[in-house]
């Protein structure tokens, strides 16, 4: 491509055809000179996988804590033979009314070495008792 000269003699690139953006020199640099510069969109991606990352957090911390029980109860454990039309679940219910059933059917589960098989009647579990 060969400069055009314009008026005063001094020599200027050609222009690009109308309709073709013009290319805009600029620089983005933060206030710390860093030269990372957020827009709205991802100050907004930035604060909400922050708050998603407390709120995950508190409720694992919140389940931990309903796992280990209240502070102050000592977990005793009892023998049960398993009737017929017993599940893990009713016995979880009749042995911790106050609790999450599923954390007390996790930790009968746990204490019995059951992983995910069935109780049968005639069966001895092992279930926690408050004391």
């Amino acid at each position: 491509m060969a400069p055009s000269s314009t008026r005063q003699g001094r020599e200027t690139p050609i222009t690009r055809k109308r309709g073709y953006p013009q290319p805009v020199a600029t620089s983005a640099t933060s206030r710390d000179g860093s030269g990372l510069v957020l827009t709205r969109r991802g100050r907004l991606a930035a604060f909400s996988s922050s708050l998603l990352a407390v709120v995950v957090l508190v409720i694992g911390a919140g389940q931990m804590v309903e796992a280990a029980g209240a502070p102050g109860e000592s977990m005793q454990q009892t023998p049960v033979v398993v009737q017929a039309g017993d599940t893990l679940w009713g016995i979880a219910q009749e042995i911790a009314p106050d609790r999450d059933p599923r954390a007390v059917v996790a930790q009968i589960r746990s204490v019995n070495d059951l992983g995910t098989r069935s109780i049968v009647p005639g069966q001895s579990i092992v279930v926690p008792s408050l004391g």
